[in-house]
Formats: structure tokens, C-alpha cells, sequence
């Protein structure tokens, strides 16, 4: 009988483990790269505030009806707004509020490499309120900045995440919390190429 309920206990705590990795697994917002679509073409979005670099927008990123849904937790939704992007075309109408508390993670891209640099536009109604920005690539979440930002649209600063270079087809997400307030974001872009 001891035995038994030894057993018992040992696939017990087995089951209840491989459902915590998985429910890890399952927050860090892991994706297959067979089931994410490849980086849109490149733009320079930030010409004007001295930024040249090529950036590709985020999978869903510009917010717009018919774009692939972000996962939205705490109070995080659509609303209607739009950052004021020379590249977007006028017809856009919606960006992403973020209340305090809030975490948006976006639709996966697979990136031939990755170098983690995000940039978007942001506006925040909550003085000192701060947006943390992780990315998440291959399983692992990396940090790429914590910011603040004032009631006026604008560039948020070029993000450098902790992410290693990866090469060959790995996936890619950005992940938002609004910490102590909230953020109205748009336009999420990132830098998935190498240089070289």
C-alpha cells in the first residue's frame, strides 16, 4: 500500500511539473517559427528624429482592424487613436491603451536574425509612469527597457534588448507593462537584420 501511494505521489508531482513548464512555456509566449509569417519589407520610419536604420513593423503592430490580435491582459484594448507615423496611411485610426498593470504581447514574426532593437510611438497621461519592454525569442525573455513618456505622441528611444544573435528561422514578440499608469502605444517596429 505504502508503495502505491508512493507511485501515486511520484507521477503526481511528474504531471504537476510538466504542467508548470508547460504553463511557463505557455507566459514566456513561445511560438513555432512554422506558424509565424516573415518580417513585412523594411522602412525607415525614424528619418526625422535621426535614426536611419531599416525596422519592419511588428506583426499586428500598427493596431488596425484586420491585423493579427496581440494577447491583451488587464485591461489592455484597442481604442481609437493613431500615432502620427508619416508611413502609416491616413485611413489608420486605432492604437493600443495600456492601463496601469496592463501586458500586451504581439502576434510572433519569424526573423531571419535577430538583433532586439524595438521602437514605436507612445503617450503617456501618467507622469513617471513607466512602460517596461521585454522580447521574447526561441522560449527566453529578454529585457529591452523600461521608459517614460509625456501626453504628446513621439518616438519611444531605440530599445536595445539582452537577446543573443540568433540566425535561421526563430520567432519574435515584444511584450508591454504599463507600470504606475497609462501608455498609449502605436506603431510597433523592430530591427530583425544583422548588418553584416
Amino acid at each position: 500500500m505504502k508503495l502505491q501511494l508512493l507511485l501515486l505521489s511520484r507521477r503526481t508531482s511528474i504531471a504537476v511539473a510538466a504542467t508548470a513548464a508547460a504553463l511557463v512555456a505557455a507566459s514566456a509566449g513561445t511560438a513555432s517559427a512554422a506558424t509565424c509569417p516573415p518580417p513585412p519589407t523594411s522602412v525607415k520610419p525614424f528619418v526625422p528624429w535621426n535614426d536611419s536604420a531599416d525596422y519592419v513593423l511588428t506583426t499586428g503592430g500598427s493596431f488596425e482592424a484586420g491585423d493579427p490580435s496581440w494577447a491583451l491582459s488587464g485591461g489592455a484594448t484597442v481604442i481609437a487613436d493613431n500615432a502620427p507615423n508619416a508611413l502609416d496611411p491616413r485611413t489608420h485610426a486605432r492604437a493600443l491603451a495600456l492601463p496601469a498593470g496592463a501586458t500586451a504581447t504581439s502576434a510572433c514574426v519569424t526573423a531571419p536574425h535577430i538583433v532586439g532593437i524595438v521602437r514605436f510611438w507612445v503617450r503617456s497621461a501618467s507622469p513617471g509612469a513607466q512602460l517596461k519592454v521585454e522580447i521574447l525569442v526561441k522560449g527566453g525573455v529578454y529585457q529591452a527597457g523600461t521608459i517614460t513618456a509625456g501626453t504628446a505622441w513621439n518616438p519611444s528611444p531605440m530599445l536595445h534588448s539582452n537577446a543573443p544573435d540568433y540566425k535561421g528561422a526563430v520567432t519574435y514578440q515584444v511584450r508591454m507593462t504599463a507600470i504606475g499608469g497609462t501608455f498609449t502605444v502605436d506603431d510597433v517596429y523592430f530591427d530583425p537584420f544583422s548588418s553584416k
